[in-house]
C-alpha cells in the first residue's frame, strides 16, 4: 500500500470517529495491519484536534461564510469542513509533508518507588497509577511499562494508546485497567470497556472486554484467558493484596514490594501456595497476619520479618 493510500484511509478514520456508528472492531483491525496505519492516523488525528482548537479563527476566515458559530461548536464546523472536502484536502497534503513516518516525541521516563504508588497524567486525559517500584517510559502515544500499574484513558475520538509490557502490546482506545509486566508473567485485568491484546507470539489478537483478563506464563508462553471481578481490579490501590494460588515466596515479594518493608520466606516453606487477600498497612501487620493464617513462626532478621515453619 502506498503512503498516500495510507494517509487517505487515516483520514476516513478521523472522520467516522466525529460520528456513532463507527465500527470499532474494524477500526482495531485497521490499525493492526500496518505499523503505518497508526503512525498516520496519530498525525491526521492531531491535525484534527488543532482544527477544533482555533475553529472559531477558521470560520471568521472563511469568505461568504454565515455568521461564526460559537467556538466551542467545533462538531457542526468540523463536519462542515470535511464535507467540503477543504480540509481533508488539506490533511493529506500536511500528513504527505510529514514523512517519512517516525515519533516526534521525545522520551519520558517515570518511576515509583517500593511501598509508594505514582499518578502520571498522560496526553488526551489518560492517566497511569504506577504500582510501588514500577518504571513507565513514554513515547509519543506509545507506552512501555515494567511492573504494574493501572490505566484509566477515557474515550476520545482520534486518539488510542499502545502499551508494551514485555511480549505484548495492550492497544486501549478507552477502557479502564490493569497490567502486570513481572518476571514470574504478564496479565491484563478489564475493569471497564475493551481493548486488545497481541504479539508476535500470538497467531492473532486477544479481545478482552471488562471482566475478563489475560495471563501469560513468560516461562512456557501458555497464554489464558480469565473471569475477573471488575470490581477487584488493580486491589492494591485501596491497600489490598489479592492472591490465587501464589507460592509464599511471590506473596512476601509483594506484601514487601507495596508496603515497603522487607518480608521474607524460608526455603523450605517457598513454594507453598496461598489465596486469600492481605491488607497492607506498614508491612509487618500484613506478614504476621499471613503468618497466623498459616500458622507459621514471624522472627525479626535483619531489620525485616521472615516467615519461617513453626517450631512445635
Amino acid at each position: 500500500m502506498t503512503t498516500g493510500s495510507i494517509i487517505k484511509e487515516a483520514a476516513q478514520w478521523v472522520v467516522r470517529q466525529q460520528g456513532d456508528a463507527i465500527d470499532w472492531d474494524a477500526f482495531t483491525t485497521w490499525l493492526e495491519a500496518d505499523s503505518r496505519h497508526r503512525t498516520a492516523y496519530d498525525e491526521l488525528a492531531c491535525i484534527n484536534r488543532d482544527l477544533e482548537d482555533h475553529s472559531a479563527a477558521i470560520v471568521a476566515s472563511l469568505p461568504d461564510t454565515p455568521q461564526p458559530r460559537p467556538a466551542n461548536d467545533a462538531r457542526t464546523l468540523r463536519w462542515k469542513l470535511w464535507g467540503g472536502g477543504g480540509v481533508a484536502a488539506a490533511l493529506l497534503v500536511v500528513g504527505l509533508a510529514l514523512q517519512p513516518f517516525g515519533p516526534r516525541d521525545a522520551v519520558q521516563e517515570f518511576r515509583s518507588s517500593p511501598g509508594k504508588s505514582t499518578e502520571v497524567a498522560l496526553a488526551g486525559g489518560a492517566k497511569v497509577i504506577l504500582a510501588p517500584a514500577s518504571r513507565l517510559t513514554v513515547t509519543g502515544p506509545s507506552v512501555a511499562l515494567e511492573g504494574t500499574g493501572y490505566f484509566d484513558v477515557p474515550h476520545m475520538p482520534g486518539r488510542h494508546l499502545t502499551i508494551a509490557a514485555g511480549a505484548i502490546e495492550v492497544t486501549d482506545i478507552g477502557t479502564r485497567f490493569s497490567l502486570a509486566n513481572e518476571p514470574e508473567g504478564i496479565s491484563v485485568d478489564v475493569a471497564e470497556g475493551s481493548l486488545s491484546v497481541r504479539s508476535n507470539r500470538l497467531t492473532a489478537p486477544i479481545a478482552l472486554t471488562a471482566g475478563r483478563g489475560l495471563r501469560v506464563d513468560v516461562g512456557d508462553w501458555t497464554v489464558g484467558v480469565v473471569s475477573v471481578d471488575p470490581q477487584r481490579v488493580a486491589g492494591w490501590r485501596t491497600g489490598k493484596l489479592q492472591f490465587d494460588e501464589a507460592p509464599l515466596s511471590l506473596v512476601a515479594r509483594d506484601i514487601s514490594r507495596y508496603s515497603g518493608k522487607r518480608v521474607t520466606v524460608d526455603q523450605a516453606i517457598a513454594d507453598q501456595p496461598f489465596s486469600g487477600v492481605i491488607a497492607i498497612n506498614d508491612g509487618q501487620p500484613a506478614a504476621q497476619t499471613l503468618a497466623q493464617i498459616l500458622s507459621l513462626d514471624a522472627r525479626q532478621v535483619d531489620g525485616g520479618l521472615r516467615l519461617e515453619p513453626r517450631r512445635r
